[in-house]
């Protein structure tokens, strides 16, 4: 996902699949960026900061890249999107959808095209296993959703910090990710 309040800077120097930048707010570590070449917006990743300048590695081909060009900071770090659908899909490495990208872009896979992992209009079945009342810490299951024979557990966060009371839980039904 792209956000619109993003920060900005500008190529100073390119290195093979590595680019220089130069910003003048917070950037940090492992944040993805968007540099922009002639119509393309190519995805990298903030590898290393020192100061007001970063290094990028970027995802795909850098021909065309210069001294110059505007960089998008999206303030996200790379990651990939965890949910039901994600078994019997082929990814890239940036997790696109190859039979997608290969239908919207034709199989040379073009530079710049990015499209969402999984279905988001598609419906899954939830079955809570905890209540309105019971107390979570990081990590305790909150339900369940099949997919195939498989059985999706969905967790509280594990960046949760200490003990939490569930105020509200979704009731057995079949919603979107």
């Amino acid at each position: 996902m792209v956000k619109t309040d993003t920060r900005s800077g500008k190529v100073i120097g390119v290195n093979g699949n590595m680019v220089a930048v130069e910003f003048e707010e917070r950037v940090i570590q492992n944040e993805v960026a968007y540099i922009h070449c002639d119509e393309d917006r190519l995805k990298a990743e903030v590898i290393r900061v020192n100061g007001h300048k970063a290094d990028l590695q970027v995802f795909e081909d850098t021909a065309g890249i210069r001294v110059g060009n505007n960089v998008d900071f999206s303030d996200d770090l790379l990651s990939v999107k965890l949910a039901p659908g994600l078994l019997g899909q082929v990814f890239d490495g940036l997790q696109n959808p190859l039979p997608q990208l290969a239908e919207a872009h034709g199989f040379f896979l073009k530079r710049g095209a990015y499209l969402e992992p999984l279905d988001q209009q598609k419906k899954w079945e939830f079955t809570p296993t905890a209540k309105v009342g019971d107390r979570v810490v990081a990590g305790d299951q909150l339900g369940t959703v099949p997919e195939n024979i498989f059985s999706h557990r969905i967790m509280a966060p594990f960046d949760l910090l200490g003990e939490y009371e569930i105020v509200e839980i979704a009731s057995k039904g079949s919603y979107a990710i």
